[in-house]
């Protein structure tokens, strides 16, 4: 009968096929997961783990309740998420709207960081009241520490498009070149998307997790007319809506639809649409 030792806590950093990297005290410790769990479910970047040595290995024996989770990528307890956005490729904004909502559906913080301000500086005024903004350029290290302080002692997720630089952000922060930075395709514009794996770094106390580009609106599981909830510009406006439940789209007497333009950006509004329009055909088609 396998002989198990008293458990230890810890934190997963990095997955590799079955294999878990889990932060301790003692140490990061290779480990792998007890045959309940690979059943009973996934284990996650992110999560807070009980482990214990079964003869010559360390095994995953518990996982502790999360607080969120995320997929595409699969990652856990997360306190802010860093949307990072270049001027090229060209910012897509559609991403950026999707992420927010993700993480406010959540109760993850989003911030935005606009990199590479030393090449151009992106028009960010629609965000003004919505989030918490930073201009930066991990290349010349501008802003950079000013975003570490602010995340200092949470647990920080990268989002983006590949190529606008979360790699080369990690590397300013980390002041190392542990990561590989990818590099613009320069005809077409687009990035190589050179991050794989999910890995988080222990600076101390605040946990940096490196992630691949990616949407985060499939991990959403919401009614369009909750929609509006997320979108703190419209809503700030839906008191003086004739109807309590209005969602801004084709309603009489919406009181959003005046500021579009003015007090609300002109593309904010249209993609709250767009994003609308994507849950009601999901949900279209769920009970098709």
């Amino acid at each position: 009968m396998a002989k198990t030792t008293k458990t230890i806590s810890g934190r997963v950093v990095k997955a590799v096929a079955s294999k878990f990297f889990v932060d301790t005290e003692g140490g990061v410790k290779v480990c792998f997961a007890r045959k309940k769990l690979k059943f009973d479910g996934n284990i996650y970047v992110g999560d807070y783990v009980e482990i214990a040595k079964d003869r010559d290995v360390f095994v995953i024996e518990k996982v502790e309740d999360r607080k969120n989770q995320l997929i595409r990528p699969y990652v856990s307890n997360v306190d802010v998420c860093l949307i990072v956005i270049a001027p090229e490729p060209e910012p897509d904004f559609l991403l950026v709207d999707k992420v927010i909502v993700n993480c406010l559906v959540e109760g993850i913080e989003p911030v935005i960081l606009a990199n590479k301000c030393d090449i151009s500086k992106i028009d960010l005024s629609e965000y003004a009241t919505i989030v918490k903004f930073f201009e930066i350029s991990a290349e010349t290290g501008l802003g950079v520490s000013s975003v570490f302080d602010y995340v200092k002692g949470r647990t920080v997720c990268l989002a983006g498009q590949s190529a606008v630089g979360k790699s080369s952000l990690i590397n300013a922060i980390l002041d190392s070149d542990e990561c590989e930075v990818g590099e613009l395709a320069k005809k077409i514009k687009r990035g190589k998307n050179t991050t794989r794996r999910i890995e988080i770094y222990n600076l101390g106390g605040t946990y940096l997790m490196d992630t691949c580009g990616f949407s985060m609106l499939d991990a959403v599981d919401i009614e369009p007319e909750s929609l509006r909830l997320y979108f703190d510009d419209l809503e700030v406006f839906r008191p003086q809506c004739k109807f309590n439940t209005c969602t801004h789209i084709n309603e009489p007497e919406c009181a959003v639809k005046p500021h579009v333009g003015k007090e609300i950006g002109q593309g904010r509004y249209d993609r709250y649409k767009l994003i609308y329009d994507e849950l009601t055909e999901r949900r279209k088609n769920k009970y098709e």
